[in-house]
């Protein structure tokens, strides 16, 4: 059985344990909390991975290498995530139990350390980072952000997200733009880490079998619990429940052999913030959710409409997502398809057997993730960012209460907010 503990160590720092005996392994995290976008936001997706490069006692890749090896093995991971319309930077830890391991107590206290050094007491030269490192890991942001493009599977649905979400802080890239990375220096990285370090909330987490007690006592003897005076509180992610105007249609040319069709919509503001997130669920679920679903069944499987078509709640945002890859001559009839699974789900065309097959995929899902300590660490996040607090047990509890007029009630509240579809270039 697993306990969960939320506690705020001093203003600004919040520690959640989760505490269980299952795993030989514990999970550690120190990540800062900062508004998603804004002038600062390649400069702050920089930030982690210069700060990794070196602290002041351990001042370059190889003697945190043997640092780590010191501690049976742990390793410690850049952080750079979306949560919500929050900007997650920091570092994620993974080491051995301490009861695992003959002669390791300590080991936990030790990693903290390490996190605590590399979040706050990084390697400088001349009062600001050193140069080397920063050009070096610049040049690695530039990369990413052109990478992104790489992979159109996943780059249709970030461009969705730019162009339904343009006038929220959710449709900023989450790596800033390229001639925002391009500014890079070693002055300006450190001026934003100073700003990141008085602003942010500091989101501390463990999962374990130590106790919530143990694990606060090693924080605070670190800088990690020191308070944060100039942080403020999180501002809430903002939730449309419709969309602002007639839906969009947007079709851009790529070079790309198969076309990809993503269509967003707005909930009715089901988030996990807010409405009838549980029946959203199992709605999104029976919709597209699985290998089950109408979309899977319907427009891949029938009609052979598609190569893939799944849909995604993203409920930190209150969105949903629908994409699929598709050959360029059949993007209106797949849309079409699209949107007519949805009206069949509204008008309540949904049998007993969709509903039973969408609540075992839930609940087999969220028991899974019961299993995955990197999992539960993602999950518990997402819940900090949102200021939430619930538990994939009572997940599963909300859905098992879910009936058919909940689900067709979410699905008549779903309203099409915009189409992109990535048209294959004409060669």
């Amino acid at each position: 059985m697993q306990q969960v503990t939320r506690k705020k160590l001093a203003a600004g720092v919040n520690l959640t344990c989760v505490t269980t005996p299952k795993f030989k392994r514990a999970v550690l995290r120190a990540v800062l909390l900062l508004p998603l976008g804004g002038p600062d936001a390649a400069l702050r997706a920089c930030l982690p991975h210069v700060l990794r490069r070196g602290t002041k006692r351990l001042p370059d890749l190889r003697a945190i290498g043997a640092e780590l090896d010191e501690l049976y093995g742990a390793r410690i991971e850049a952080v750079v995530r979306k949560e919500g319309e929050h900007l997650a930077v920091g570092f994620l830890s993974d080491c051995i139990d301490e009861s695992c391991a003959p002669g390791a107590n300590g080991l936990t206290a030790g990693v903290i350390r390490l996190l605590a050094e590399l979040l706050c007491d990084p390697y400088t030269q001349e009062g600001v980072f050193c140069p080397y490192y920063t050009a070096g890991e610049r040049e690695n942001l530039i990369d990413r952000i052109a990478a992104q493009k790489n992979d159109p599977r996943t780059w249709a649905p970030l461009r969705l997200t730019q162009l339904m979400c343009a006038e929220e802080a959710y449709g900023q890239p989450v790596y800033g733009t390229k001639e925002q990375a391009e500014k890079i220096t070693e002055k300006k990285l450190y001026a934003a880490y100073r700003r990141a370090l008085e602003e942010a909330q500091l989101e501390l987490f463990y999962c374990g079998p130590l106790a919530p007690e143990a694990v606060e006592g090693m924080f605070a003897q670190t800088p990690l619990a020191q308070a944060r005076t100039g942080a403020g509180t999180l501002t809430e992610t903002c939730v449309l429940a419709q969309p602002k105007g007639a839906a969009r249609e947007i079709i851009e040319e790529e070079a790309v052999t198969q076309g990809k069709l993503s269509l967003g919509f707005r909930t009715g503001g089901a988030s996990l913030t807010g409405g009838d997130a549980a029946a959203y669920w199992m709605f999104q679920t029976l919709y597209g959710g699985s290998t089950s679903s109408k979309l899977f069944l319907n427009v891949r499987e029938k009609q052979s409409l598609c190569y893939y078509a799944s849909a995604q709640f993203i409920a930190s945002k209150g969105i949903m997502m629908v994409n699929s890859g598709i050959e360029n001559d059949k993007f209106a009839v797949a849309r079409d398809e699209i949107l007519r699974q949805l009206d069949a789900c509204r008008e309540g065309d949904i049998t007993d057997a969709e509903i039973d097959g969408a609540r075992r995929t839930l609940t087999t899902n969220w028991g899974a993730m019961l299993d995955d300590p990197l999992t539960l660490e993602r999950y518990w996040l997402g819940q900090a960012a949102a200021g939430t607090l619930t538990s994939p047990e009572e997940r599963i509890a909300q859905v098992e209460t879910v009936d058919r007029a909940r689900i067709v009630a979410t699905a008549q509240a779903t309203a099409l907010d915009t189409v992109y579809f990535m048209k294959g270039a004409a060669k």
